[in-house]
């Protein structure tokens, strides 16, 4: 094996460097010359193949001419060509070698396109090297890092969110928030796009998402000019599987879990002809419960008093979410598609929390308990329409037919990153338009009953009832287009978005018996609009080993909120450019470097910028800052990416840093109410490194597969500017372990039995106020896989040891806390999921969708 592996090498080297050495202009004698391209695919899936080696060889003597290899959409081309007869062979390690004969270059016929080349799986060469069947687990991308979770058992019959809890990089607290980095300023996209609500709203929606209807997960940390700026820390980017086979097709899913949560989801998918339809349903009832404690020493009192807080809290969650998409295909160039989702959910959640206020002694002389129950509803949606148009002649269908879907399960796959991408069997088209209009709406109605009495007796002291009205609209047009531009490839787009949001607050109280009366100070109507307006443009081009890609993206944002009841007016508007670079160079097929810049923004949120108070807690109340700037991050990034016989290894050293930041803080009034709000820092800096090794299956151990990441960093924040105290300069570190290992078919039952663990954990670390603690979670899952693959029963354990929660610690002049929170997270679920007709086949891959993409950069090619 090992001197296959080695002749493979040398004759891959020996076919590449004539390539260099040759040149790729005109001769010095000023003949024409030509030039000979095509497509790599994969016979079996229609996906294509990256750095196969592509030779061309004299009919005449079988003579060695040139040769180069395949870049990561499968396209090559040979340029210079001599006239002459030829013909050109195609290899990659795992597959026969194809040959294509009879290839003339000659006047008149100087460029040749080779069309698709499909090459066929080696049997014998799968014997010696055991190649996988199956998508390797996470794959390395120019621009970003993929995660393939379609298959991950630790997921089976959970939500998005728990899918995220799987993946490098990515934290997921009690609330359900997602951070990337230890960054909670994060863009999530599904599909390519924003999610369908608003990002108050982000959490709750993915804990409705089916983890079933889930491909794959997209990291990008660095993103380009052509992705809206929003998220300091990057992007994570959901792909849904989208079947790409003819005819009807399905999984349906059903599960429960032993705190009484019990799920139920559907995906059936239809193609004929040129119509593609695709329809989800989920269903979700969900239990939890947690609870946590507050010590706090009021320093700013003399003599000292104390305060000792405990909470409890029950959660049951109901939620829908149905969505319908297709495409139909209106000509060979033109495609048509719309999606239109729908999701609903109802919760209600019990707190009882216990009050004790203590003297300088520490006993105890005041003891109030407060019930506090709220009822939430809401339903959000989500309608677009768009037209995909190529100028080139060649089909804009992505999926269908025979060109299958458009995803490479190898080491370097995908196309270009949200916008029109080529697809599989249409030679390498890179010209064209795409227009997509989108309408979001939502609304949540939020009840929130209070009652407080006193610990010992049980007199009542205190009622108070708060009720939250909020919709939010959206429209958006985006207009991208791409097309080669002399050796370069340009992309160029707008993008305008108008949102407005409209929140109506009334609260009652009255002590005692007394009946209820309005909180005038606290009645509140808040009317928030925005528009945003940006255009970019993008140059990309190819030297050989060498990519190259420059953007700019200028934006101007008009921003107004009022707050009617107290005839108040607050306006923002700013201007901003967002330029982006990208480098990468390939050293061998096994060895990348790269390198990226890009400045981005994190826009205030609205409930950070309503300055009327909280109602959970009288005591520790949270109110926002209308006055909050939006803050800009420079981020550095360089990385190395090495494949290995046993997976990958990728080091990546990065810098970011952060003006006007916004940071969440507590301050002590003087009657001892803790007040939580936002400020602008002055500056904050973060340089770090992320080391991520994947395990490919069989490599290392038979069956074993999954990732280990390791993550430092250094931070350094400085927020003098608010209190003289807000400087921090820490350091902090995590790691995260995702393994699975094929035991095989153990019981017999025409299926395999897989083993999957995921554990994740987070170093105590220093912050402006204080010090947090440390994290953990472990999950464990079984999958046992039915009728012959057609159906799986799925066992998963969460946080079987115990130990998801968190400690923390604010030592502060005139306060000092401690505080803990626990996530009440064990459980044990049974899922159970079925496929059917098209859909059950092992090596389904999902349909490529315009806006989905892989990598951000695309190799140029001449239309």
């Amino acid at each position: 094996m090992k001197a296959r592996y080695l002749f493979l090498a040398l004759t891959s080297a020996f076919l590449i460097l004539p390539g260099l050495s040759h040149g790729q202009g005109r001769p010095q004698d000023g003949a024409a010359r030509g030039s000979i391209g095509g497509t790599v695919l994969d016979a079996e899936t229609a996906e294509p193949i990256a750095s196969a080696t592509v030779g061309l060889w004299r009919a005449a003597d079988s003579s060695l001419v040139t040769g180069t290899i395949t870049e990561q959409d499968g396209r090559f081309r040979l340029e210079g060509i001599r006239s002459g007869r030829y013909y050109v062979t195609v290899s990659f390690v795992g597959y026969a070698t194809e040959t294509i004969p009879d290839v003339a270059v000659e006047p008149g016929n100087l460029q040749i396109d080779l069309g698709t080349i499909r090459l066929v799986t080696d049997t014998q060469v799968l014997d010696e090297v055991e190649v996988a069947a199956e998508r390797t687990p996470m794959q390395i991308q120019i621009d970003r890092t993929v995660y393939n979770v379609a298959d991950a058992p630790v997921a089976i019959g959970g939500t998005a969110t728990n899918v995220l809890e799987t993946i490098p990089s990515i934290d997921v607290d009690v609330d359900g928030n997602i951070s990337l980095r230890g960054s909670g300023n994060v863009a999530v996209l599904i599909n390519g796009r924003p999610a369908p609500v608003s990002s108050e709203f982000i959490a709750a929606y993915l804990r409705q998402l089916p983890a079933g209807s889930i491909d794959r997960v997209e990291v990008i940390p660095n993103p380009s000019a052509r992705y809206e700026p929003e998220g300091m820390a990057g992007i994570i980017n959901i792909v849904l599987k989208q079947e790409a086979e003819l005819g009807l097709g399905g999984t349906v899913v059903a599960g429960g879990d032993s705190r009484g949560g019990y799920n139920a989801s559907g995906t059936f998918t239809y193609g004929r002809g040129p119509l593609n339809l695709a329809l989800t349903y989920g269903f979700r009832q969900e239990k939890g419960g947690g609870g946590g404690s507050s010590f706090r020493i009021n320093r700013y009192t003399d003599p000292l008093t104390y305060f000792d807080q405990d909470e409890d809290e029950n959660e049951d969650e109901t939620s829908h979410l149905v969505s319908l998409s297709g495409d139909y295909q209106l000509s060979a160039r033109t495609t048509l598609n719309a999606s239109a989702q729908a999701g609903f959910r109802n919760e209600t959640q019990q707190e009882f929390t216990n009050f004790l206020v203590l003297d300088d002694a520490q006993s105890p002389f005041q003891h109030n308990r407060r019930l506090t129950v709220e009822g939430r509803e809401g339903w959000n949606a989500d309608f677009r329409l768009g037209l995909t148009h190529s100028f080139s002649g060649v089909s804009t269908r992505r999926a269908g037919g025979g060109g299958g879907g458009g995803f490479r399960g190898g080491r370097w796959g995908g196309f270009g990153g949200r916008g029109p991408a080529p697809s599989p069997g249409n030679n390498g088209s890179s010209h064209t338009l795409s227009i997509e209009a989108r309408f979001d709406a939502s609304a949540n109605n939020n009840e929130d009953l209070f009652t407080e009495r006193l610990g010992d007796s049980g007199d009542l002291l205190e009622r108070q009832n708060a009720y939250t009205d909020r919709e939010d609209q959206e429209f958006s047009l985006q207009i991208d287009y791409v097309r080669p531009l002399g050796p370069f490839r340009l992309e160029a787009g707008y993008k305008g978005d108008l949102e407005s949001l409209y929140s109506d607050l009334y609260a009652e109280s009255a002590e005692g018996e007394e009946p209820l009366t309005p909180d005038e100070g606290l009645i509140n109507t808040f009317d928030y609009d925005q528009q945003i307006h940006a255009a970019y443009l993008q140059l990309a081009r190819q030297w050989g080993a060498l990519g190259v890609q420059a953007g700019l993206r200028a934006e101007l944002a008009n921003t107004t909120f009022t707050l009617q009841n107290t005839n108040e007016s607050f306006d923002n508007d700013y201007q901003s450019l967002f330029p982006s670079a990208f480098l990468t160079y390939k050293i061998s097929e096994t060895t990348t470097l790269r390198a990226s810049y890009s400045r981005r923004i994190n826009r205030p949120r609205t409930w950070s910028l309503n300055p009327f108070p909280s109602f959970d807690d009288p005591l520790n109340i949270r109110v926002g800052n209308p006055s909050l700037q939006p803050e800009y991050i420079d981020a550095f990034e360089l990385g190395y990416v090495q494949f290995t016989p046993w997976g990958s290894f990728t080091l990546t050293p990065y810098y970011r840093r952060t003006t006007n930041v916004i940071r969440f803080y507590q301050q002590v009034r003087d009657d001892g109410v803790t007040v939580r709000t936002f400020g602008n820092f002055a500056t904050s800096s973060s340089s770090g490194v992320e080391l991520i090794t994947s395990l490919d299956a069989r490599a290392l151990l038979d069956g074993l597969s999954g990732y280990v990441s390791f993550e430092g960093f250094r931070m350094v924040t400085d927020g003098s500017n608010v209190d003289a105290t807000f400087q921090n300069n820490a350091f902090g570190w995590g790691g995260r372990l995702n393994l699975s290992y094929g035991l095989g078919d153990v019981f017999g039952l025409g299926g395999d039995l897989d083993l999957q663990a995921t554990v994740r954990y987070r170093a105590p670390m220093d912050t402006e106020q204080g010090r947090m603690g440390s994290f953990s979670w472990t999950d464990v899952a079984l999958r046992q896989e039915l009728l012959r693959g057609r159906a799986s029963l799925t066992l998963r354990a969460r946080d079987v040891l115990g130990t998801a929660g968190f400690r923390g610690i604010i030592d502060q002049p005139d306060l000092y806390n401690e505080f803990t929170r626990e996530f009440g997270a064990q459980s044990v679920g049974l899922t159970f999921t079925y496929s059917f007709g098209q859909a059950d086949r092992q090596n389904r891959r999902p349909m490529q969708r315009p806006e989905e993409g892989g990598g951000d950069f695309q190799p140029v090619e001449m239309d």
